[in-house]
């Protein structure tokens, strides 16, 4: 497994942060100053308590949530209350990954789509809570019915324009995101021009749709941050990782420990051939936000390093997180698959890409089950599958990588060295074992 989260699975809150912001300044009233008498929530709203993981520190956002779980508590059909409290909590997922926020979120959004039938905010938020959840197919209806109240609204149509992406809906996804950013150009929409960009291997117009977003006036700090992040991970992709590092630096510059921003470090330290400061990047942005993106890549730099105790004791930290996140409903039917794959058992990662991949034929879905075809030994299906995760013209160096060992396996040297090449040349830090093994399939090329 070579990270968890893309530009709009895994973390999808982080994307659509600015279009949850947007719902929050239309409703919100501001809450008294944190209190030691606001440090826990109403029982009777049921707020689960984070995971023994990653102990979840206060915040103003804790502040916030707690003074309207007071509010909700003394008028449970206060709705612009029951509004800000889902979004509020939505907010805390985002800067903790807790996944156990899920439901009560579910809970305060539904209630305010209750109480305000004739209002799109409720909906843009639950729009939001599915795409974290990975329920597309649900995000793409629920985006759909927030248009019919408001068909101008830019929080719905990036809320759909996630989804068709998520949904393998390419035909679909591709114009409305164009769309999206003409009638809208903000953070939000740049952010998805930029993306369904990147999926085609446009990276220099997807650079310039995020430094036009990371220029966005009136976007909170962290916002500008993640835009940031986006920057130095395509100027990895366009093989600049000196405006790569800067544009991280930038980033963490606004937002001191921004997750995204040290794992691009870290990756860049990769690539550098310096496994000890990339350790230390993804263990400082798992300590900041507990996702197994994170934790896999410092177990991988552990392997790489040939401390494999360390790695397996990360793998098994991973496990224990996607755990939670299964357990909180979020599906993880493709990242697991890739999991088990590298670090697990690969005919049950093949039974996971397969009905992922079932369910929507995505890119990364195709790459996910050509790789689990590739490690269960069905080479032949597997290319098959991979020329269909590069039929966009990515250049998504784990998918560069898949391609290569898949062709290789197949005695098709040509076609692995033209792939195996381009992996490292895209991003030789894009995963500290699979950038060794590339090297290494490479080596075999060139004693033949």
């Amino acid at each position: 497994m070579h990270g968890m989260a893309r530009r709009t699975r895994g973390v999808l809150l982080l994307a659509i942060a600015p279009v949850l912001a947007g719902c929050v300044a239309a409703t919100s009233t501001s809450p008294p100053p944190a209190s030691p008498s606001m440090a826990t929530p109403a029982p009777s709203v049921a707020i689960a308590s984070a995971s023994p993981l990653a102990p979840i520190p206060s915040s103003r956002t804790q502040a916030t949530i707690d003074y309207l779980v007071t509010r909700v508590t003394a008028d449970p059909d206060d709705p612009d209350a029951q509004l800000e409290l889902g979004l509020a909590l939505l907010q805390r997922i985002r800067e903790t990954a807790d996944p156990s926020l899920y439901g009560p979120a579910e809970r305060a959004l539904q209630a305010a789509r209750r109480l305000l039938p004739q209002d799109p905010a409720p909906l843009i938020g639950l729009g939001g809570l599915q795409l974290g959840r990975h329920e597309f197919a649900d995000a793409l209806a629920t985006s759909r019915a927030a248009l019919v109240l408001a068909p101008e609204s830019p929080g719905a149509g990036s809320i759909m324009v996630d989804a068709l992406v998520e949904l393998g809906r390419y035909d679909e996804a591709f114009p409305a995101a164009e769309s999206l950013a003409e009638r809208s150009p903000d953070i939000a929409s740049l952010s998805r021009l930029s993306y369904v960009r990147e999926l085609q291997g446009d990276i220099d117009g997807a650079l310039d749709a995020m430094h036009q977003a990371a220029r966005s006036r009136g976007v909170a700090p962290e916002n500008t941050a993640f835009a940031w992040s986006v920057i130095g991970h395509l100027e990895r992709l366009a093989g600049d990782p000196d405006a790569a590092r800067e544009a991280y630096e930038t980033a963490l510059d606004l937002s001191p420990n921004h997750a995204p921003s040290l794992a691009g470090l870290g990756r860049l330290a990769i690539g550098d051939g310096d496994l000890g400061t990339a350790a230390a990047r993804f263990e400082r942005a798992g300590a900041v936000l507990p996702l197994p993106e994170y934790v896999i890549a410092l177990g991988e730099v552990e392997e790489a390093a040939g401390d494999l105790d360390a790695a397996r004791r990360q793998y098994g930290i991973a496990r224990a997180e996607i755990t939670l996140f299964q357990a909180s409903g979020v599906t993880v039917d493709l990242d697991l698959a890739l999991f088990e794959c590298d670090h697990g058992d690969p005919a049950h990662g093949l039974d996971l890409a397969t009905t992922a991949f079932d369910a929507a034929p995505t890119i990364r879905a195709a790459d996910a089950l050509a790789w689990c075809l590739h490690r269960t030994g069905d080479d032949s299906t597997a290319m098959t599958r991979s020329d269909e995760a590069l039929r966009l013209g990515t250049r998504d160096p784990l998918f560069l990588y898949h391609a290569g060992a898949i062709a290789k396996a197949l005695d098709d040297g040509g076609t692995a060295r033209e792939r195996l090449t381009a992996a490292l040349e895209v991003d030789p830090g894009f995963s500290a074992t699979g950038a060794a093994d590339a090297r290494r399939l490479l080596d075999a090329l060139d004693g033949t």
